[in-house]
C-alpha cells in the first residue's frame, strides 16, 4: 500500500504522517493506530520514502532504520539536506536502540526514537508531543514572516543527493577520513553502492575524488593561510609530510613552498 491511505475524512486537517518501513507487519500496525487520528502516507524504501517526502511535504516522518536499499540514517541525511524536507521532525524507529544508533541519528538531526516492539501509548504519546512542537515552530516562523522554500520545481534525484552528501562528508572530514568500506557505512551505505554511485555520476572513484580534494584543499591552504606545510599535511590528512610533498609535486609539477611562493607572486591561477 503506497498511496495515502486515511480514515479521516477528506479535506480535514489533521496532521499527514509518513511512514517509511519496509516491514508489512510494522506498516499495517501502525498505519491501523494512527489512521484515526491523522492522514497517513506510507512507502517501503528508501528512494520511495524519499519521494513521497518532497512529493506530499507531511507534517512528521516515521522512519525506520532498516531499509533495503539504504539504512533509515542516510535517508534521514538527505531529508535534512532538501530545503523541502528540513523542518520536517523524522522520528526513527529501531529494532536495536542502542546508544550509538541513538547518538548518531540525534546527530543527523532526527527529534526522537520509538524503540520495537512497540507500545500504543508511547508511540502515539511521541507523535502529538512532536507534531505540537513541529506547530509551534512553524506559527513561530510564520509570525517572522520567513521567506518559504524556494525550489525548482523539480523532482529531486535521490542519486543526486546521496553524492552530494557523499561529497559533503569527504570534504569535512578530510583530516581523518576512514578506508572506504568504514567510509560507506558512516555515510549509510553499502560499499559498492558508493563506489557506483561515484563511478556513475563523478566518473570517478572514491579514492581518486578523496586524492584530488585533498591536493586541492592543500593547494588552497598553502595559497591563502600561513600554515607551515607540515599542518597543511596533517589539515588534508597526510600524518607524514613527506608523502604530501610527493604527492603535491605529482599532482601540481612543483614542491608546496615553490607553489606558494608562486601563489603569493600571483602566478598561480
Amino acid at each position: 500500500m503506497t498511496e495515502t491511505d486515511s480514515a479521516v475524512p477528506p479535506g480535514a486537517t489533521a496532521p499527514l504522517i509518513l511512514l517509511i518501513d519496509d516491514v508489512p507487519e510494522d506498516l499495517r500496525w501502525l498505519n491501523e493506530l494512527l489512521r484515526k487520528e491523522y492522514r497517513m502516507a506510507l512507502a517501503h524504501s528508501g528512494h520511495q520514502g524519499l519521494q513521497r517526502a518532497q512529493a506530499l511535504r507531511p507534517q512528521l516522518i516515521l522512519l525506520d532504520v532498516g531499509l533495503p536499499d539504504m539504512d533509515g540514517f542516510a535517508l534521514c541525511r538527505l531529508l535534512k539536506s532538501d530545503p523541502i524536507t528540513a523542518a520536517t521532525p523524522v522520528l526513527f524507529l529501531s529494532a536495536h536502540n542502542q546508544p550509538d544508533d541513538r547518538v548518531n541519528g540525534l546527530g543527523l538531526g532526527a527529534v526522537d526514537f520509538i524503540s520495537k516492539p512497540f507500545w500504543p501509548e508511547e508511540v502515539l504519546a511521541r507523535v502529538r508531543v512532536h507534531l505540537a512542537l513541529a506547530a509551534q515552530r512553524q506559527a513561530k516562523a510564520d509570525s517572522e514572516d520567513t521567506p518559504p522554500d524556494v525550489t525548482d520545481g523539480q523532482t529531486r534525484n535521490p542519486e543526486g543527493l546521496l553524492v552530494q552528501e557523499a561529497v559533503r562528508y569527504i570534504r569535512a572530514h578530510l583530516a581523518e577520513l576512514p578506508p572506504v568500506p568504514e567510509l560507506a557505512r558512516r555515510i549509510g551505505l553499502h560499499e559498492k553502492r558508493l563506489l557506483a554511485l561515484f563511478r556513475d555520476h563523478l566518473g570517478q572513484t572514491v579514492s581518486g575524488f578523496v586524492s584530488e580534494e585533498r591536493m586541492q584543499h592543500g593547494a588552497r591552504l598553502l595559497a591563502e593561510t600561513g600554515m607551515a606545510v607540515q599542518q597543511v599535511a596533517l589539515s588534508v590528512g597526510f600524518n607524514n609530510p613527506g608523502n604530501f610533498a610527493t604527492a603535491f609535486r605529482t599532482r601540481f609539477g612543483q614542491s608546496p613552498m615553490a607553489y606558494r611562493s608562486a601563489a603569493r607572486e600571483g602566478s598561480v591561477q
